[in-house]
């Protein structure tokens, strides 16, 4: 008897068991990326920036180099009831003291990471952080439309004497064409946030000019038009 009773609770004690690992199962929590866009006050990161813009038609040709701080100033409550940062942006003065240049302001919410810049809202990340997962970064504003995707999701990224672990790029997915070229990559690192930033957009024209008797067949002239900016991170901390 005793031995039929142990084989007829043998099922439930297996039963429990399983039940039981599963809810350990289900407990553990689902990683969706929030920490490549970290929102703690006095969080920085410290860039170099290279800019350079070209308007042949105009015969403008220029460009610029400088260091870029940027910091989680403040928390605060946006217009929409949701818990947000101000981010203060500085640059160096003549004197070489951090001075603020302007302040954007950024948002973290459950399905995507926003940032305000230059008056403009633009989705930086959508949730979860996947392979192939699309967006339009422009979809906030009046902009023309920039879709982009992760690309090289949990990747390590040496950059200078900065190493990081896990890091993942955001790449617009349109490919350029004979006119219209438009690269835009960020990559953002665990803990840390936005490490890189590659952005190029220009617009190229052929013109061929009429043949004339002293040249029947003149070479085509090339127009470009356009800007490109590159930022890279060279330290990063909390206050």
């Amino acid at each position: 008897m005793k031995i039929q009773q142990r084989f007829l609770l043998a099922p439930f004690a297996f039963l429990f068991l399983l039940t039981a690992c599963k809810k350990e199962e289900a407990a553990d929590p689902v990683d969706l990326g929030y920490d490549h866009f970290p929102t703690k006050v006095g969080s920085w990161i410290e860039y170099q920036v290279d800019s350079m813009w070209r308007d042949d038609p105009l015969g403008i040709w220029d460009s610029v180099s400088y260091p870029l701080l940027e910091r989680i100033h403040e928390n605060y409550t946006d217009p929409e009831g949701r818990p947000s940062q101000r981010v203060l942006r500085f640059v160096r003065d003549v004197q070489d003291n951090w001075v603020v240049r302007d302040v954007w302001t950024r948002t973290l919410t459950t399905a995507a990471a926003e940032m305000t810049e230059e008056n403009k809202r633009r989705l930086k990340l959508s949730f979860p952080v996947r392979n192939a997962r699309t967006w339009d970064i422009n979809v906030y504003n009046t902009d023309d439309d920039l879709t982009v995707a992760f690309r090289e999701v949990d990747q390590p990224l040496q950059l200078g004497n900065l190493a990081f672990e896990s890091t993942v790029l955001v790449k617009n997915t349109v490919p350029p064409n004979f006119i219209d070229k438009r690269n835009f990559e960020e990559r953002y690192a665990r803990g840390v946030g936005m490490v890189s930033k590659y952005w190029e957009e220009t617009n190229t024209q052929t013109i061929y000019p009429p043949p004339t008797p002293p040249d029947p067949d003149p070479d085509p002239i090339i127009s470009v038009k356009g800007w490109r900016l590159n930022m890279v991170a060279v330290a990063y901390g909390n206050d």
